[in-house]
């Protein structure tokens, strides 16, 4: 298979998780923060976790990772596809759920509670489960 196919599926996944995340965003921006924990070190991760968001798109976009280019086969690639699905999916649940409780950074905005329904009934912390199957995928 070419390995163009895999190249799309990454970059529409990764456009999928900002359209998904851009709304909570916004929503957040707009409400009062009550109580803010980021610190330097949340700082450092939160850029180091953009800087590894970025990864993908180099890959596709430069010859830089070219050496890390395998032959693409059919079944892994749509082993690979079914948990990116699968992990976009949960993204989406898990930030639908939390609605205006979610925000980028450590932060209580008013009105603000714990989340215990939807997908986080199941799973603590489904956002992160989500970009583990999106790593995997």
């Amino acid at each position: 298979m070419n390995p163009w196919f895999a190249k799309v599926a990454i970059l529409v996944a990764t456009v999928a998780m900002v359209a998904i995340r851009a709304p909570h965003g916004r929503l957040s921006r707009t409400i009062r923060v009550v109580e803010s924990r980021k610190g330097s070190l949340e700082i450092f991760l939160l850029a180091v976790a953009s800087i590894a968001f970025l990864i993908p798109i180099l890959w596709i976009a430069t010859p830089w990772f070219a050496f890390a280019d395998y032959r693409l086969y059919l079944a892994p690639f749509l082993a690979g596809s079914l948990l990116l699905a699968l992990g976009l999916w949960l993204f989406y649940r898990s930030h639908s759920d939390l609605g205006a409780n979610w925000s980028v950074t450590l932060e209580i905005r008013e009105a603000h509670g714990l989340v215990t329904d939807g997908v986080y009934g199941r799973v603590r912390h489904p956002m992160y489960v989500a970009l583990l199957l999106y790593g995997l995928g």
